[in-house]
């Protein structure tokens, strides 16, 4: 054998020794002891919330027979929203209440009906992700409240109304008669024994509001708080966090980057963030801006146990608030401890308003419960007041008005004390009794 085949040879060895060392390292698979996936390592918090968690009704109101009862219990509402939200909607479109010879205010409460309220007005082009909707084109209208009528049932498919009571709107869509009936035997039938009874009270000629007719009991509450993270909301608000520079103020702290500037106030536990160079701009939509809101809050997991709701929208000011509710009762500070407030600019978020805490623990209270006024006590003592413009009233409600104070070991404490509000325009305010120090008649927005 001369001396360049064995060359040959060798080379030849050299090559596949490799490629089988190569096809080895690629196809290898180490074996691994068995892993035990436990919770304590794999759960991950998520603060982020869907349309369907934030927008949700505030209240049930069952009419049959002349009487009317209520709840807002938030397990039975999820257990109503869990059925509507599987029902499939087409034909959606406009009815004329006038052709149909109806006074709207006896439309939307007519015996036999049931009424899903809302705490304000919402676009059917948002809230279409939340209901199955199977028209490909849907007409643009708000609403706040949805209405199915026992008479309306009856054939393969029938109507359910969708209601905006500031604009007298209403728009139908057909849904499968069947699951129509399932849910008025499941929830319309013993409503009666279930709920306590409200009375209807005339506001004006184009309001009509519920109360219950008898006091109400209700729990006082009180809270340990939790806070959330300054640095997620530094890092949210400011396009370079690492140059912003932060300062001592007599209320708590400054963070700024020369336009910019966040406010922490220490006393109420509040952040206040305003960017002047942002001039506001109108949004293609309401949807649009609501969505918008949702989703900044979701970017820096904000939404504190996930116990806040959206309660108002002003497209004209890009405003939208989201409130703090609690065993489905709103909750009202004069300082907005409970809400959450956001201003759009021309491209990103113009004022952003906000609590850095959230409800931690609830303790046992002492004084609970608490029994409240009738609601007709309630009608006659603001009809009684020189001071309030009653026809102007818009929504009357039993909401808890939280405060704060410091336990013996100085920690931080917020009670929720039961209280009565009622609503003109954006501002809510507590109804004054006679044993009231006159009332608080600052707006709650």
């Amino acid at each position: 054998m001369n001396f360049e085949r064995a060359k040959s040879i060798i080379l030849i060895i050299l090559v596949g020794t490799s490629i089988f060392l190569t096809w080895s390292i690629w196809t290898y698979e180490p074996e691994y002891d068995p892993f035990e996936q436990s919770s304590e390592f794999i759960k991950i918090k998520s603060d982020v919330q869907i349309v369907s968690d934030v927008i949700k009704p505030v209240s049930i109101l069952f009419h049959g027979n002349g009487q009317h009862f209520q709840t807002s219990s938030p397990a039975e509402i999820n257990e109503m929203e869990n059925e509507f939200l599987q029902w499939r909607f087409r034909g959606l479109k406009e009815v004329s209440v006038k052709r149909l010879q109806w006074k709207f205010d006896d439309f939307v409460h007519e015996d036999g009906s049931i009424e899903i309220e809302f705490s304000d007005d919402i676009p059917i082009s948002l809230y279409k992700t939340v209901l199955n909707i199977r028209d490909k084109e849907v007409p643009k209208f708000s609403f706040d409240r949805i209405i199915i009528k026992q008479k309306d049932i009856s054939g393969n498919e029938s109507a359910v109304y969708f209601v905006s009571y500031d604009q007298e709107k209403v728009y139908q869509g057909l849904v499968d008669s069947k699951k129509l009936r399932n849910f008025m035997d499941s929830f319309y039938r013993g409503s009666y024994d279930k709920h306590p009874e409200y009375v209807a009270e005339t506001i004006n000629s184009k309001r009509t509001l519920f109360v219950p007719e008898n006091p109400v009991e209700i729990n006082k509450l009180e809270y340990y708080i939790d806070y959330l993270d300054i640095g997620n909301l530094k890092n949210a608000l400011f396009s370079f966090p690492k140059f912003v520079r932060q300062e001592s103020v007599s209320v708590g702290e400054e963070y700024t980057d020369g336009t910019r500037l966040m406010t922490v106030n220490k006393e109420n536990y509040l952040i206040s963030y305003i960017n002047p160079a942002q001039k506001s701009k109108l949004f293609d939509s309401s949807s649009d801006l609501l969505q918008k809101s949702i989703d900044f809050i979701n970017d820096h997991a904000g939404w504190e146990n996930n116990n806040y709701r959206f309660a108002y929208m002003s497209e004209n000011e890009q405003r939208v608030v989201f409130r703090l509710f609690v065993n489905g009762y709103p909750t009202f500070n004069e300082s907005g401890m409970t809400e959450i407030e956001q201003i759009w600019g021309k491209e990103e978020i113009y004022s952003y308003d906000r609590p850095y805490f959230s409800l931690d623990s609830v303790l046992p209270s002492e004084g609970s419960p608490k029994t409240l006024q009738s609601g007709i006590e309630v009608i006659n003592q603001l009809k009684s007041k020189d001071n309030i413009d009653f026809k102007s009233v818009e929504d009357i409600s039993i909401g808890y008005k939280l405060n704060k104070s410091l336990d013996s070991k100085l920690v931080t404490l917020v009670t929720l004390e039961p209280t009565w509000y009622y609503r003109i325009g954006d501002k809510w305010f507590i109804v004054p009794f006679d044993e009231d120090t006159g009332g608080d008649q600052s707006g709650l927005e």
